[in-house]
């Protein structure tokens, strides 16, 4: 009888330990705005969003973030090729995301960016490897049609579900990459916009 109640202790245990490993990753998950102010030395408003996971499989890794300067907004994105080769985001190039009614909305990049080592990474992993970061222009337009409340109701949400993100294609100087976005991406997406644009 102690021997089972021993094990079971163990189990219980366990179990709350693999639960509060889920609780802090979902709330490391969590979008931030980690600046709302005026830079001191450009004496702009500025607002940036925390680095979330973007994408993760497929042809590449990458991590974005929502930022605000003065009335400009910016989509930026840190980009890690699976296969770790050198790459470029050429000035002009775009990133194209596809909504499930077929709209598409289509960022360009205002500089050409070249990476290097570690600049695709948000921590330790992806550090010894090239990566890029790029920032596309982000119009009220655009960002209209990106963003939606995700308070809305379960009714709302459906009315809103022909405008779901479904797809990306990132323009760069050795091809492009196309990915299907999961749930999870285009609701941290939205968020990140919905912070940004109040």
């Amino acid at each position: 009888m102690r021997i089972i109640a021993f094990l079971y202790l163990i189990f219980m245990k366990k179990n709350i330990f693999i639960f509060l490993l889920f609780s802090i990753s979902l709330f490391s998950q969590a979008q931030k705005l980690l600046e709302n102010g005026i830079d001191p030395v450009t004496t702009l408003l500025t607002k940036h969003t925390s680095w979330e996971k973007f994408t993760q499989g497929g042809a590449f890794n990458s991590y974005f973030r929502v930022s605000q300067v003065d009335s400009s907004y910016f989509f930026e994105i840190r980009i890690i090729l699976q296969d770790h080769k050198a790459f470029e985001v050429k000035s002009g190039q775009p990133l194209v995301f596809t909504l499930s009614n077929g709209e598409t909305v289509t960022l360009t990049n205002f500089r050409t960016t070249a990476s290097c080592q570690g600049c695709g990474a948000v921590a330790l992993a992806g550090s010894q490897v090239p990566g890029v970061e790029v920032a596309y222009n982000l119009n009220k337009e655009q960002l209209g049609k990106l963003k939606y409340n995700v308070l809305l109701s379960k009714e709302e949400y459906e009315k809103h579900k022909k405008k779901i993100i479904e797809h990306i294609k990132i323009d760069i100087s050795n091809g492009s990459i196309d990915h299907d976005l999961s749930e999870f991406s285009y609701l941290q997406t939205r968020r990140a916009l919905r912070l940004v644009k109040k």
